[in-house]
């Protein structure tokens, strides 16, 4: 099974339009399983625009970018699980590294995932990965490995792991492919020890069409999560033609 996730963040895409890009490529059959996550606001318009005449995107799958710790009350600004499960969400991604630069600790995102996880809702989609301080600091395989630590604990296990490097992130400058395939063996290691070696495990990091072939010939990879190049509904479907 492979996985193409697009995430929206904040950006106001106009669904319409983005749908009508999105439809006119031909995606050749395959297992492959796309998701879109943005923001409450464009998932209801979504959810009134459904059902979709697409191979692809025939079922339930918006995804949320992100979830409250708390389980209920007074929380301004944030979703509670209850309420994405109503919302039938199909997914959400948790310990995003802007979310985590913004006060989210690792207990938080811990937390976060069992809340979900709570509320019955996947996949869990766990995104990890180090500055680029840390890496030029030779000290990502600790950072990595403790980011996983974090989460993986009290039987919470997500059902799908991102690896997005931040200096990678909306930046245009993909990691290299021994960069990948490097922090994927130090992921994959500790899934092995963990004996949860069939977790999923993406890539993130400035994916486009002009490297998505590239990324995909590395090793164990199970497909990706595009930022800004989910925002147009064709070059977003092209990438899913690679797959």
């Amino acid at each position: 099974m492979k996985y193409l996730i697009a995430n929206w963040k904040m950006h106001d895409v106009d669904l319409e339009s983005w749908l009508k890009e999105f439809l006119s490529i031909e995606i050749p059959l395959s297992s492959l399983k796309i998701r879109v996550s943005s923001n409450l606001f464009d998932m209801s318009k979504f959810i009134e625009a459904m059902p979709i005449e697409s191979e692809f995107l025939n079922k339930p799958f918006w995804m949320a970018q992100d979830v409250s710790q708390n389980i209920d009350g007074s929380h301004t600004g944030q979703i509670s699980s209850k309420i994405l499960k109503k919302l039938k969400t199909a997914g959400c991604i948790v310990g995003h590294s802007e979310v985590r630069e913004s006060g989210d600790s690792n207990e938080i995102v811990h937390q976060k995932g069992i809340r979900l996880k709570e509320a019955e809702i996947s996949p869990i989609v766990l995104c990890i990965g180090e500055s680029l301080e840390i890496l030029e600091k030779n000290e990502r395989e600790l950072f990595l490995i403790n980011q996983l630590k974090s989460f993986f604990k009290n039987g919470l296990i997500p059902d799908i792991i991102a690896y997005e490097p931040i200096w990678a992130i909306g930046t245009g400058k993909s990691a290299s492919i021994d960069s990948i395939n490097n922090a994927f063996k130090i992921i994959l290691k500790f899934l092995l020890d963990i004996d949860s070696k069939d977790i999923p495990i993406l890539y993130g990091g400035s994916v486009s069409i002009n490297n998505i072939e590239e990324i995909l010939s590395i090793n164990s990879i199970s497909g990706c999560l595009v930022g800004n190049s989910s925002l147009d509904g064709e070059e977003f479907a092209r990438i899913a033609a690679k797959f």
